[in-house]
């Protein structure tokens, strides 16, 4: 089941009673991205693994940013919501011309050296 929490997103921070795993995702002051991932032992294992599934596989990140998209039009705050769309294209456009554009990349194929 994936579905976003009502509960408060301070709530789950400290205490891992209610849950069998988690995987808090943060960004500090600085824009040092970091993350924090516990589970509980026994099925906790299998619930962490699920979170990392319904990420890769299961287009979570699609449904997280078709419910913001959805709050911020309940909102009036569709600018919002356009902003953030362009600011994740911005970055995948740069990190596609950093892998187009590395210092690694063969320029010219090894077979074709002497034909050059």
């Amino acid at each position: 089941m994936s579905e976003s929490s009502d509960k408060p997103q301070d709530q789950y921070n400290d205490n891992l009673d209610d849950l069998s795993a988690r995987l808090l995702i943060f960004v500090d002051k600085d824009g040092v991205m970091e993350y924090n991932c516990d589970w509980t032992p026994g099925t906790g294992m299998k619930d962490i693994a699920s979170i990392f599934y319904k990420i890769m596989f299961d287009n979570l990140s699609d449904s997280i940013l078709q419910e913001i998209k959805q709050q911020c039009v309940l909102n009036g705050n569709e600018e919002d919501y356009v902003n953030l769309i362009n600011i994740i294209s911005a970055l995948a456009l740069d990190n596609i011309s950093n892998e187009t554009n590395s210092v690694d990349d063969i320029v010219v194929p090894p077979d074709r050296v002497f034909s050059i």
